[in-house]
């Protein structure tokens, strides 16, 4: 285990990415973060398949995405309400 003292900035910074459910955990975050900085984007990536090519080289992601299927089909969505506290805060509370 590795124990790391961060600015207080910096600190209130990865615990708001955490908890906007951007990231599961403070160490998602500081796992990315390295991972960023030991391997770059290399200059010049210019198309959206050079970058997943490029997540997927380094481990950000398991699996390229399949060309031509829309997961994202807008026009079927449908808002659901959700009654009680919200998603992220039951996930926060129920970590700690």
């Amino acid at each position: 285990m590795l124990t790391v003292n961060l600015p207080e900035d910096l600190e209130k910074f990865l615990r708001a990415e955490v908890e906007s459910g951007r990231f599961a955990s403070i160490d998602a975050a500081v796992d990315l973060a390295l991972r960023r900085l030991l391997n770059p984007p290399p200059e010049g990536l210019r198309t959206e398949e050079e970058l997943h090519r490029y997540m997927y080289e380094i481990g950000i992601i398991t699996q390229l995405p399949q060309k031509g299927v829309d997961l994202d089909d807008d026009d079927e969505e449908e808002l659901i309400e959700i009654e009680g506290e919200p998603l992220s805060e039951t996930i926060i509370r129920e970590r700690r």
